[in-house]
């Protein structure tokens, strides 16, 4: 075959399969982006690692022009029950999705996030579940019987012997502000709603191939919902969440990638098509 004829093809060929693959992050598997955060570093009560605010995974995959969307750890989506807690709680704070090239803070102060409420019970500034744009963060660790900072909540699981993570970032990596009085914004605090999320069902997540346990990462509470991929925007992303307490939190990096016109891969298929058809219409001599 000629050289040149053969690289073109071969080049083509890569190219669609690029344009085809699902959004690119840290940890791959079976499709699903998955960041693992350290065993050891969920703060409940007196214990350091594997109590109630103990978080394990967060993933994220992209089927069928949904987001699939998924967290493992020891807290139930109702919370846990605190009577010194703003309602009685400490739940799930808000996921926040951050887009731009600006640290965590900046993106929050400029509005410029994306975040979804899942957990009824926490204390959210929006009033009901789902998808919000134009999104700015608030703390309520202060509220919930948490830390302060990150700074703080760093040091005492170190202190315990314990290894602080936000899984795909250092647990003190300068994207989050890590000091100061209240400065966890683990909450919205507004936003204008642009979509509603479906909760996922254990057989569902089974059948989209979800497995924490791959990377050993087996809490007791797994929690999943869908949202249409269009209400996100494409590109590279940081997403989080934290408990309410900031006695735990997760970040996973990634990209959601646009999906091709089926017109795209007609016409990538056309052209490969006619690369392997002689101009005078015969097929090509696989031996030349």
């Amino acid at each position: 075959m000629n050289f040149q004829r053969l690289t073109a093809i071969t080049a083509i060929l890569c190219a669609l399969g690029a344009i085809s693959q699902p959004a690119q992050a840290g940890t791959l598997h079976k499709d699903w982006n998955y960041a693992i955060d350290s065993f050891n570093d969920g703060v409940s009560g007196g214990q350091v690692g594997g109590g109630i605010f103990e978080f394990y995974g967060f993933a994220i995959k992209e089927s069928n022009g949904k987001i699939i969307v998924a967290l493992n750890s020891n807290l139930p989506l109702s919370g846990k029950s605190d009577p010194l807690a703003t309602n009685g709680s400490i739940s799930y704070g808000d996921i926040f999705f951050n887009f731009t090239d600006q640290n965590f803070k900046t993106a929050s102060d400029n509005g410029d996030l994306f975040a979804i409420r899942f957990a009824e019970a926490n204390d959210s500034g929006v009033a009901t579940i789902g998808v919000y744009k134009n999104a700015i963060g608030k703390n309520v660790t202060l509220t919930n019987s948490g830390f302060s900072s990150l700074d703080q909540y760093n040091n005492y699981v170190q202190t315990a012997g314990g290894t602080p993570s936000m899984a795909d970032l250092a647990a003190n990596d300068p994207y989050f502000e890590q000091t100061g009085y209240g400065t966890v914004l683990n909450s919205i605090a507004s936003g204008t709603k642009i979509g509603d999320i479906n909760f996922l069902s254990a057989a569902a997540l089974s059948e989209q191939g979800l497995d924490f346990g791959y990377f050993g990462a087996t809490g007791s509470q797994t929690v999943a919902f869908s949202l249409d991929k269009s209400l996100l925007p494409n590109g590279n992303f940081i997403a989080n969440f934290f408990a309410e307490c900031a006695n735990d939190g997760i970040a996973i990096q990634g990209e959601l990638k646009s999906v091709p016109e089926p017109s795209s891969l007609a016409g990538l298929g056309a052209l490969i098509g006619l690369i392997l058809i002689r101009r005078k219409g015969r097929k090509i001599d696989l031996a030349s």
